[in-house]
Parts: C-alpha cells; sequence; structure tokens
C-alpha cells in the first residue's frame, strides 16, 4: 500500500484543511479519464487522511509494510532522476527517516 501523505504530497502534520486542498489539487491534475488507477489511489488516501481522527487511525493501525515505490519516493524526489545511494535505501529499510 502506497504512502497516502507521499501520495498527496502533504507533510505528515498536515491539517484538514491541506488535505482537502491537496487532495482536490491532485485530482485536477489527474481525473479518472486520464488515469483510473491513480485516481482511486488518490481517492483512497484522501479517505485515509480526510479527519484528524482517520490520520490517527492510520497511524496507529497501518501495520502494512512499505511499498517499493514509496521507498523509491523517499530516496529521490520527483524531478531527480537517479538511482539512490544503497545506504539511503538500507536506512529506509530499518525506518530511519
Amino acid at each position: 500500500m502506497r504512502d497516502p501523505y507521499l501520495l498527496l504530497g502533504i507533510p505528515e502534520d498536515a491539517d484538514d484543511l491541506a488535505v482537502e486542498a491537496a487532495y482536490l489539487s491532485a485530482i485536477k491534475a489527474c481525473p479518472p479519464e486520464r488515469d483510473a488507477v491513480r485516481f482511486q489511489a488518490l481517492r483512497t488516501a484522501y479517505e485515509q487522511l480526510r479527519t484528524n481522527r482517520d490520520r490517527v487511525a492510520h497511524e496507529l493501525f497501518q501495520t502494512a509494510p512499505p511499498e517499493l515505490a514509496d521507498l523509491l519516493d523517499r530516496a529521490a524526489p520527483v524531478g531527480e532522476p537517479r538511482r539512490p545511494a544503497r545506504a539511503l535505501v538500507e536506512a529506509l529499510l530499518r525506518g530511519d527517516d
């Protein structure tokens, strides 16, 4: 499961308005007619983080391991096509931030 914070491009301390604004901006950039899979992923991410209560539940009960795409997103920000350093990937796998 992709990290909803990374998918919406928001920090983990974002409030309700920031989550909604990021979601609306993301679906305007990627409507369902263009990419239905990404749109559904954005919708799922928004539903997980919609309110403060939802964000707390996500933090407490989300136990799925990170996907490779999440690790690569954290290792190399968008716009920098490069291979991440081995030490950085190992640190991410250990859970170091």
